[in-house]
């Protein structure tokens, strides 16, 4: 088999990429070199004079052809770019890791860019190479070969990294996704919390171990990087067809920061509310995924019609399906503190994530297209599509102390328990629907007919499961738990179709109209409203009021609606009882489940009064305003506005709307010296620019949003006994807004001397964000839960960057040119969630809703994977060399 280059070392790609262009160039250079030498040989016919004269005429005749007649080679016409030199690079930070964070500027020595050029008007092949950031991170490499109306060939190999951070971790990969912690350690911390777990799980030992053996761990290089190789080739064996094909390979490596763990929850005198603690830890999850898509296809094409077929094949690979890591706080495995299992979760020694499974899809397109008189055009496509997955289920815990000993009655032992089946097998069909009429029976006027439908049927087999791990494999949930309804899958499909119809006239030469309506439909199954209708209309407006001036204004309106909003029945009850049965305390009223309600299968286990926003009843408002000023070829101006809302139903819970505004302002100035004819004549511009452009921008962004929520509160639920007591509280309500405002200017000027001998480059970028949340609650919270429901503001989180470049190239002489860039860009950030961040944090920010007296409410972070304020300065010193190409 042919081996997977993808897994050579980088300067084994390099050669092997360097060889291909060569082996390539090397069969068209045959090809180009042959193409002369066949023409050559078709002599003209002699004249009868020619029979006449003397061959040491001819050869004389020969000898004084100029040398301009002879045919031009291959190099001839070869133009070759070549861009060599060095950068010194300085990065100023505790960490700075977001300069890098999809971009490399490498410290040293390079050849950056290499581009090779082959076009002549007297030969019909085409071929080049363009090579660009070469033996960095996010180097990319391009090649095309064809012949005019024979052949056509592209290749492209390109890198994109994604840098996250470095950092420190506890754990060791000791195969391919599998991440193992010290014993040593892990006994240590084990051991820590019993010392004095009086108020909290974590102890008073555990945060002071955490960080001083944090300090000492190995580190990490958290990054990530995408490998694209794409070929593609299209051949016409006549005028009218094309045959066609498409290769591409995707492979995503590297490391990045994978969040696992759970919660636990405790109840503390006098008020008895919750505290709630973070159990876990993050992981260096491995990455290896790699993608082939295939694509092979046939278009016929004539003057009035037209038709194709493809056929999509894609095949996605994850060589780690599956990552098991070591808990750095256990070498035994243990559940948490029964009946109630709120303390002591997260205590299993080993456990396990299932990662993205291997899946395959292939999908057929057909197409067709034909015109009719009046301008009209009838054109259709259909897809269908299957997709498979098989992957094997993993073992419902590793975790050896979820046993039946260890369990509450009814709850099954899940360690060493088979699944109900080996595997999903899952298979979803698609089929996508495109079809559209459009004609323009006047002049003015043109209407557009389309409908479109997207079904997607999941065919996979609904399964019911025994019992679930929970809280970290920290105990069993059962159907009890989960209000009497059975845990199982459910394979969600569905079909959404739009309709849409759309009118144009001109009735003026200056002045444009445009008017569509359009009806979206979606029907669901196991998704969370069956059936959803939008109306949406949408104008447009454009009028020129002079020559240069344009003004352009369009508005949409839509209104969705869920035909039915389904929820589980839960009781309203105007004095909920929030205490106990010894200590009563009236809640108010609100709603709550209770022991008698018959909760509906397949409807989400959420708040009744709460509203999902991507399928609640909804409002959209989209206005746009755009002026355009290019009355003359030096000056140009252009301001646009825009904003859009959409708003929700405010007598519900959730989302109430989201606002979104724009404005943008654009100036660009060019200068060019007049053009002299006579040389005579007076020079209109002493000055050594002769050309200079000037561009400027300011633009604003304002986004908000509004929402609804409420502390709900659990009152004598008892697991696996109880399947209620659920209890919304309306005095629990709470509101929060949150706003978003970003500016941004910069301006750029480029100026060149006569012939462009020197060209300056000058740019800057100024961007200002502040995120701003404002909370509050609108009625007196419940004594008893001020931990749950009450709301504050957040300090504002601040983010301030500037980008500063400059950059100027000489001409030394034709063909070499010498260079220098130089980049400034200093970042800030301040959040208050991460400005303190420690790898292991024992104390949330200070909140003015919660009492000094309150316990601590830590959390983990061990791989500190996050960025924060820096200078960075960039240095490049290049020469650019050029040879070659016809004259």
């Amino acid at each position: 088999m042919r081996p997977d280059i993808f897994n050579k070392p980088r300067s084994y790609r390099l050669r092997l990429l360097v060889k291909a262009s060569i082996i390539s160039s090397a069969m068209i250079a045959v090809a180009l070199f042959a193409a002369p030498g066949v023409h050559g040989q078709q002599q003209p016919q002699q004249k009868p004079d020619d029979n006449n004269k003397s061959q040491e005429a001819k050869k004389s005749e020969s000898r004084s052809q100029p040398e301009a007649n002879k045919l031009p080679g291959f190099f001839d016409h070869l133009k070759t770019i070549v861009e060599v030199g060095g950068r010194i690079r300085q990065v100023q930070g505790d960490r700075p890791g977001k300069f890098q964070e999809t971009r490399d500027f490498p410290k040293g020595f390079f050849m950056r860019n290499l581009d090779m050029n082959f076009e002549s008007a007297d030969s019909p092949f085409i071929l080049s190479l363009k090579a660009r950031e070469i033996r960095e991170q996010d180097q990319s490499y391009g090649a095309e070969a064809g012949k005019v109306g024979k052949f056509r060939t592209r290749f492209l190999w390109d890198q994109i990294p994604h840098f996250y951070s470095d950092g420190r971790t506890f754990y060791v990969s000791a195969a391919p996704g599998v991440l193992t912690v010290s014993p040593a350690l892990r006994a240590s911390l084990e051991a820590a919390p019993n010392a004095g777990a009086a108020t909290l799980q974590l102890g008073n030992q555990l945060p002071a171990l955490l960080l001083q053996q944090a300090q000492t761990q190995q580190g990490v290089d958290l990054r990530v990087r995408w490998d694209k190789l794409l070929v593609t080739h299209s051949y016409y064996p006549t005028e009218n067809l094309e045959l066609y094909f498409r290769a591409q390979r995707l492979r995503l490596s590297g490391s990045r920061p994978k969040p696992t763990g759970t919660f636990a929850r405790q109840n503390f005198p006098p008020i008895n509310d919750a505290l709630w603690e973070a159990l876990g830890s993050e992981l260096p999850e491995p990455v290896e995924y790699r993608t082939t898509n295939l694509t092979a296809g046939i278009r016929y094409s004539r003057p009035k019609w037209r038709i194709g077929l493809d056929y999509d094949l894609s095949l996605f690979r994850n060589s780690i399906q599956t990552l098991r890591w070591e808990n750095p706080f256990r070498v035994t495995d243990a559940l948490a503190i029964a009946p109630a299992f709120g303390v002591g979760r997260n205590r299993f020694a080993k456990a396990q994530l299932a990662l993205p499974p291997d899946n395959d899809y292939q999908s057929v397109r057909a197409y067709a297209g034909v015109d009719m008189p009046h301008e009209t055009q009838l054109r259709g496509a259909f897809t269908w599509g299957r997709g498979t997955q098989n992957e094997p289920f993993l073992p419902y815990t590793l975790n050896s102390a979820m046993i039946t000993s260890n369990l509450l009655p009814g709850q099954p032992s899940l360690f060493n328990l088979a699944t109900p089946q080996a595997s999903l097998n899952g298979v979803v069909r698609t089929m996508n629907h495109d079809y559209a009429l459009s004609s323009r029976p006047w002049k003015n006027l043109r209407f557009l007919l389309q409908y479109r439908a997207n079904d997607v049927d999941n065919r996979s087999r609904q399964i019911q499961f025994p019992g679930l791990p929970a809280f970290g494999d920290s105990t069993v949930r059962t159907a009890v738990d989960f209000y009497n309804l059975p845990i199982e899958n459910f394979p969600t499909s569905y079909t959404r179709q739009n309709t849409t119809g759309a009118l144009e006239w001109d009735p003026l030469p200056n002045l444009g109209w445009k008017l569509e309506y359009d009806w979206e439909v979606w029907n669901r199954r196991f998704l969370r409203v069956p059936r959803t209708n939008e109306h949406g209309v949408r104008g447009r407006f454009d009028y020129r009021f002079t020559r240069g001036v344009l003004f352009k204004a369009d508005y949409l309106y839509s209104h969705r609606l869920p035909r039915f909003y389904p929820t589980q029945p839960l009781t309203f009850n105007p004095n909920l009882n929030v205490g106990t049965a010894a200590a009563p305390i009236n809640g108010g009223p609100g709603w709550e489940a209770t022991p008698a309600t018959k909760f509906i299968r397949g409807v989400s286990l959420e708040f009744n009064q709460l509203r999902q926003f991507d399928v609640d009843d909804r409002i959209r408002n989209d206005a746009g305003a755009s002026f355009e000023v290019t009355r003359s070829e030096k000056v140009t101006f252009s301001a646009s506005y825009r904003y859009t809302q959409d708003a929700y139903d405010k007598d519900f819970y959730g989302l109430h709307f989201n606002r979104q505004g724009s404005v943008d302002t654009q100036l660009t100035y060019f200068l060019k010296t007049a053009k002299q004819d006579d040389e005579t004549a007076p020079a209109p511009d002493k000055s050594w620019v002769k050309n200079a452009f000037f561009y400027a921008n300011y633009s604003r962004e304002d986004d908000r949003t509004a929402y609804r929520g409420l502390g709900h509160l659990i009152n004598g639920a008892a697991i696996n006994v109880t399947a209620c007591c659920a209890q919304f509280p309306i005095a629990n309500t709470f509101d929060r807004n949150s706003k978003i405002k970003l500016d941004m200017f910069q301006f750029g000027v480029n100026t060149a001397s006569e012939g462009e001998r020197t060209v300056l480059d000058l740019s800057y970028v100024l961007a200002f964000a502040r995120d701003r949340t404002r909370a509050g609650n609108p009625f007196p919270i419940l004594a008893v839960s001020p931990r749950t429901a009450t709301a504050y503001d957040y300090p504002d989180v601040i983010n301030w960057q500037q980008e500063a470049n400059f950059s100027l190239t000489h001409q030394l002489r034709p063909g070499l040119a010498l260079g220098i860039s130089y980049r400034f860009e200093p970042y800030r950030l301040d959040d208050y969630y991460t400005n303190s961040l420690q790898p292991y944090q024992p104390q949330l920010p200070a909140a003015g809703g919660l009492a000094a007296a309150d316990p601590p409410v830590p959390r983990y972070l061990f791989l500190n994977a996050r960025f924060t304020s820096y200078h960075a300065n960039v240095t490049t010193i290049f020469l650019r060399y050029s040879f070659g190409g016809a004259q």
